[in-house]
């Protein structure tokens, strides 16, 4: 009896252990095929002048296709602006000024512009825009971007599991942060999406100030 006792503890351990390193190949698998990741976010305290910046990396020939191939690094400012004429803008970062042009986006109805480079979050900025400027502040979630993947992976997981063969991911992910510039009126969340190669898809939104799926496009949540 003792003998049989053992030896279904140990069937059990290793079931546990090829459940946990799936787990850990699954997740390894969606970071490496994120078609764009926000890593960093900084919102504009001027109630007037309405701006986020997201930064991180994203494709370089961006195309929704469940495919992920080459990133590069990015700096997304959006903003708040009238009209859809483009806007010159003057963006300070850690005292360094440029010219920026701001286009607008008919699908969001903002205005923004890529300065194509990857912001750690404790840079100074300023932007500043007709008579009004914006000072951005980094803002410290407590669910990082990380943790996000991996409650999304978690959650998903019958859904992400299949797509996942071996060293390929038969599909592309998409981390990005909603706030009220892209319609999210209940705060600043995390969207965490999921495309695969035949066109499946599925989104959930995680809270950035704790551990949980607040909705589910396939399921009710909460």
């Amino acid at each position: 009896m003792i003998k049989k006792i053992f030896v279904a503890m140990f069937c059990l351990s290793i079931l546990f252990v090829c459940s946990a390193c799936g787990q850990t190949d699954m997740k390894s698998l969606v970071s490496r095929n994120i078609s764009e990741q926000t890593s960093v976010y900084f919102f504009s305290n001027n109630q007037n002048l309405k701006v986020s910046l997201s930064s991180g990396q994203r494709e370089l020939n961006y195309r929704y296709d469940g495919v992920s191939d080459e990133k590069v690094d990015f700096a997304l400012i959006t903003a708040s602006l009238d009209g859809s004429d483009p806007q010159v803008c003057q963006v300070v970062i850690d005292g360094k000024q440029s010219d920026v042009l701001l286009e607008f986006n008919y699908r969001t109805g903002k205005h923004v512009a890529d300065l194509q480079t990857r912001l750690m979050g404790d840079e100074s900025i300023q932007i500043y825009y007709d008579n009004q400027v914006a000072d951005l502040v980094c803002q410290q979630f407590s669910v990082s971007a990380a943790d996000a993947i991996e409650i999304a992976c978690e959650h998903l997981q019958s859904f992400i599991q299949p797509l996942c063969d071996g060293e390929n991911f038969h599909g592309e992910c998409y981390l990005r942060v909603m706030d009220e510039l892209t319609g999210e009126n209940n705060g600043t969340l995390w969207l965490f999406s999921v495309l695969s190669q035949d066109g499946q898809t599925r989104n959930v939104i995680i809270s950035t100030s704790q551990p949980v799926v607040l909705a589910d496009d396939g399921k009710d949540v909460i």
